[in-house]
């Protein structure tokens, strides 16, 4: 009859209508081989019907109301009863696997990585899965997933730059994350550390895990790290490693310089960065950084003074004399940014943070090796030879 059914849907053009009807036969077939999969179980412990083994321990009782999972869909079905003469009920093999939610494990966990909160799921499902069912393998994928990334050895890659950004989650709940490039351009998460601040302290414990973990500079070569404009990175790293190239994201600092002049000034000051955005060298970079401090210093005095104060730092990358090509990597911290943006388009429909539960690295680090996945080589990663050489112990300062 469904064959039937199935033909003329197809033959009157209703391709909807075929595919449910197709679905429900499917469905029909699943069920049936469930019940005869639980008869040749309950045979096997009970001997033929009608024909009992006076030996088996075990003995046929009717049967009762019971679930099982079939497409996506709790379905009621019967379930043999089956009790043994000491042991009290026996737990079927096969209805215990139909019976059970977990089979639907990775459909809950891509629903809820995608965004989707667990009540959500609940409802999407039909209620296969209950809300509690759901938060419990999401709480179990996410925990894996955090182990996953921390115990991940680091000592596999030669490291050329490491990325550090802070980012805020609320107003009282920062999380500095870690990337790292390593010499082939590979990126790659490396760590995050959750605080109440951007504090050097937080920036130190980050750095002593990732140390922890085999993370260093390739041998004979200083690493080259990029930060935003925040002290307490900049403090622990200098401390950490002293020799290192400290480069400030640049973006950050248009940022910055955007906010203390006026609106009317604010597309010169964008043309300026960019001019030193793509400045190649250090001669070129500092007659970029000279004109815009000329300009600067006509509108804001005490801005002027601050910036020409880090003009270390806004042309550390230039002063290792590379090709422009890799500018676009290494004068912005525009990569966690990236990172962030997608962890938050995944977990926007978090409200609350639980700061004393695991909840945070847990959502952290699964949204972070998930955005991780999308990643690709550095840009004109055959230049990466020449920075190699200019991080070089040897090479001039």
């Amino acid at each position: 009859m469904n064959h039937e059914k199935l033909k003329e849907a197809f033959l009157q053009g209703g391709e909807r209508e075929a595919a449910e009807w197709f679905r429900e036969m499917m469905k029909g077939v699943v069920r049936l081989g469930l019940l005869e999969a639980m008869a040749e179980e309950v045979e096997a412990l009970c001997g033929p019907r009608y024909r009992p083994d006076p030996k088996d321990a075990c003995h046929r009782a009717g049967s009762e109301r019971g679930v099982a999972f079939l497409d996506g869909e709790k379905e009621a079905i019967r379930r043999p009863r089956v009790p043994h003469e000491t042991d009290g009920e026996v737990h079927l093999a096969t209805y215990e696997a139909a019976s059970s939610p977990q089979g639907m494990f990775d459909q809950v966990v891509a629903a809820v990585a995608q965004g989707m909160p667990v009540r959500g799921v609940e409802r999407a499902m039909y209620g296969a899965v209950s809300k509690s069912e759901a938060s419990r393998m999401w709480v179990e994928k996410s925990r894996e997933q955090l182990a996953l990334l921390r115990g991940r050895r680091l000592d596999d890659a030669d490291w050329l730059a490491l990325l550090i950004d802070g980012v805020w989650l609320t107003r009282e709940l920062c999380v500095v994350i870690a990337v790292g490039i390593d010499a082939e351009g590979n990126k790659r998460v490396l760590d995050f550390e959750v605080g109440t601040s951007e504090s050097p302290a937080v920036v130190a414990s980050l750095l002593d895990g990732l140390e922890k973990r085999g993370f260093a500079p390739g041998s004979g070569r200083r690493l080259l790290v990029l930060r935003d404009g925040s002290a307490a990175i900049e403090k622990a790293v200098s401390r950490r490693w002293p020799d290192s190239v400290r480069q400030e994201c640049l973006v950050h600092a248009q940022s910055n310089l955007r906010e203390k002049v006026r609106q009317r000034d604010r597309a010169d000051i964008d043309r300026l960065l960019k001019t030193l955005r793509e400045a190649q060298g250090r001669q070129a970079g500092e007659e970029a950084f000279d004109e815009l401090l000329e300009f600067v210093s006509e509108r804001n005095a005490a801005v002027a003074v601050a910036l020409k104060e880090r003009s270390g730092a806004l042309l550390a990358f230039h002063h290792l004399d590379v090709p422009a090509t890799l500018n676009t990597t290494f004068l912005s911290t525009n990569l966690i940014e990236n990172l962030i943006r997608n962890w938050r388009a995944q977990n926007g429909n978090v409200k609350r943070w639980n700061q004393k539960a695991d909840m945070i690295p847990r959502w952290m680090a699964t949204g972070l090796l998930w955005a991780e996945a999308g990643f690709r080589k550095v840009r004109h990663a055959g230049d990466l030879p020449r920075l190699a050489s200019a991080l070089s112990l040897c090479a001039p300062s």
